[in-house]
């Protein structure tokens, strides 16, 4: 597959990335300086001529929000059916039914992050596209930097995966392995899904 990345100078995008080329995809790696990632235009351009798009992007003024707005109108212009966003785990569900951005233990420093990612996923949700997306959210508290293990469960919906200790954690290799498990199978359209031990 021909895979743009956009978002890809960042942690978890150049993983992606990698994952992708050792899977020996054609990826196109692309940043702020490549893409306007909520302008619709500057998407439409970058990504003609791929098959899928994978987003990693955070950003003041609702960025992430807005660029789920971008290309939900850019991408079935410029060709390509296949979009997974890689957003945040602060909109999954505790236990009690609540979001993790909104009980007052949540880190303050990612609130905005978190918030506008949940706002994203709102937008994917809603949108009346024939684009095949599909939203990954890391487990909330534990996603550490580490290779890919290849023993990882991943699951359709809005609780985190629990692993016997109760903990839900991942490492960035095997996070990377499950988008593009996703995107090669054709996995969770139109759905959010989680990966977790």
């Amino acid at each position: 597959m021909r895979i743009a990345v956009i978002g890809a100078a960042g942690n978890l995008g150049n993983v992606v990335a990698h994952e992708a080329r050792t899977r020996g995809h054609e990826v196109t790696a692309l940043g702020r300086a490549d893409v306007d990632v909520t302008d619709a235009a500057s998407v439409k351009e970058s990504v003609a001529g791929h098959d899928a798009v994978v987003v990693a992007i955070k950003g003041p003024e609702q960025t992430v929000s807005r660029g789920a707005q971008a290309l939900l109108e850019a991408l079935p212009a410029a060709g390509v059916d296949r979009l997974v966003f890689l957003g945040g785990g602060g909109s999954l569900l505790t236990p009690s039914g609540q979001r993790f951005v909104d009980s007052p233990a949540f880190p303050p420093q990612y609130l905005e992050t978190a918030m506008d990612q949940a706002a994203a996923l709102d937008i994917l949700r809603t949108s009346q596209t024939d684009l095949v997306w599909s939203y990954v959210s890391p487990p909330p508290v534990h996603l550490i930097p580490g290779d890919k293990t290849g023993t990882y469960r991943t699951e359709a919906g809005d609780t985190p995966l629990i692993d016997a200790g109760g903990e839900s954690r991942i490492s960035t290799g095997d996070y990377a392995s499950a988008v593009l498990d996703v995107m090669e199978q054709d996995l969770f359209p139109q759905q959010r899904f989680t990966v977790a031990y």
